[in-house]
């Protein structure tokens, strides 16, 4: 496993718990592992099993597959992956109206 891989990897699930608004420490006991092991998945430094993703997945109501999804060819990642993260988190809050809104509101940027 590349070290790029696991750092995307890391940044999206530290954008996720953020977005979430979980600390390490609750993250941590929530997939029943330590904070040093959820420090060291958001810094890249170790890849956690599927099982455990699919956890941090669920209790951040994140798409599994918005954490593992193959890194696009532009290297321009950490930022962007970071805030699309938290644009899927915040949508799933808003009530149906309220995400019609966001969804003019940034196909308006476009």
């Amino acid at each position: 496993m590349s070290k790029d891989l696991k750092s995307i990897i890391g940044a999206r699930v530290k954008a996720a718990r953020r977005a979430a608004g979980l600390t390490q420490a609750v993250l941590a006991e929530r997939i029943d592992r330590t904070v040093e092991t959820v420090s060291n998945i958001e810094r890249g430094r170790s890849l956690p099993p599927l099982d455990v993703l699919d956890q941090i997945a669920d209790l951040t109501n994140c798409p599994l597959s918005a954490l593992v999804e193959m890194p696009s060819e532009d290297g321009r990642l950490s930022e962007r992956t970071e805030l699309e993260m938290i644009l899927i988190a915040t949508g799933r809050v808003l009530s149906i109206e309220q995400l019609r809104i966001a969804v003019r509101q940034i196909e308006a940027l476009k």
